[in-house]
């Protein structure tokens, strides 16, 4: 998702005005850590926290309890400015959201869906800055929470991380993907990978 990342609003105060920073995201791997929803394995690689993955599968099955009321819900959880006419437009197995006829974000998969919100839920309550957030900042950390999933929010099933080639207008270009093997939901795609490096 998007948003205008502005690097900080001006206040007035006693002496002027004056620069105040938004709260800010660079690491989100580190942030996720931070709040108890990642840890290292011995590995040395991350994964989720016991904790956290227990509470994340219970807050995907309330999501997909509640069923499609819960749209509405996610444009709230991400910070989107949704004083227009909020509309989400299913594209394939995704969609996309719109406000006055206006992209503003979008979603791989339901799975991604569920996933995503139930995230949102939890990382609200454990971030005490998450509302003020800017709506990139949620997204990175509820994108980076997905690449550590083992199981569909959707089916169930086992999920693969793996490169795959996707078409484009502009030809064909590999990205990092992580599908379901079982129902094909994807749950996370990155950018496009140069593959000259």
């Amino acid at each position: 998702m998007r948003s205008d990342d502005r690097a900080g609003d001006r206040i007035a105060t006693d002496g002027g005005a004056a620069d105040v920073e938004q709260p800010s995201v660079q690491n989100p791997e580190a942030t996720l850590v931070s709040l108890g929803a990642l840890e290292e394995a011995p590995s040395g690689d991350l994964r989720l926290t016991g904790e956290f993955e227990s509470a994340w599968d219970d807050a995907i099955a309330d999501v997909k309890a509640d069923g499609d009321a819960n749209r509405e819900e996610l444009v709230s959880v991400m910070g989107i400015d949704s004083d227009g006419d909020v509309q989400l437009e299913p594209v394939d197995d995704a969609f996309r959201i719109m406000i006055d006829g206006n992209l503003v974000g979008a979603l791989e998969s339901e799975a991604a869906f569920y996933a995503d919100l139930a995230g949102g839920r939890l990382l609200s309550d454990r971030h005490d800055e998450w509302h003020d957030l800017p709506v990139a900042d949620r997204s990175r950390l509820l994108k980076g929470l997905r690449l550590f999933l083992e199981t569909c929010p959707e089916c169930g099933n086992d999920v693969l991380f793996d490169t795959k080639e996707v078409e484009s207008c502009c030809g064909s270009h590999q990205v990092a993907a992580v599908d379901c093997d079982e129902c094909g939901s994807r749950l996370f795609e990155s950018a496009p990978i140069d593959q000259d490096l």
